[in-house]
């Protein structure tokens, strides 16, 4: 894989966690899909997964995935699984509505 390939793989993964950051679920889910052709080492391929999961509201499959990881990153993940709720796997909804001003 040349850099320039390496550069486009690269953005789509961000790009992928920039949606599920704005609720682009649809593509965040293509994005999902596609991260095994894009992500060549499997443990970045697994804290990509987990952190979308997280984003979607899928902590349960997150923990699922992480299980037996040790490194920093899914450890990192985990607690923030389990800082969102007292079960650690339910994350809160995102409201759908702006907040209004009085």
């Amino acid at each position: 894989m040349n850099i320039l390939e390496r550069d486009v793989c690269r953005i789509v993964c961000e790009t992928g966690l920039a949606a599920v950051n704005h609720g682009f679920v649809e593509q965040v889910e293509t994005i999902r899909s596609a991260l095994p052709y894009l992500v060549s080492e499997p443990a970045d391929l697994r804290i990509l997964q987990a952190t979308l999961l997280i984003g979607l509201s899928r902590g349960h499959e997150a923990l699922a995935l992480l299980a037996g990881d040790a490194s920093d990153e899914a450890n990192t993940l985990r607690r923030l699984i389990e800082s969102a709720s007292p079960d650690a796997g339910t994350l809160p909804a995102q409201p759908s509505t702006l907040p209004q001003l009085a």
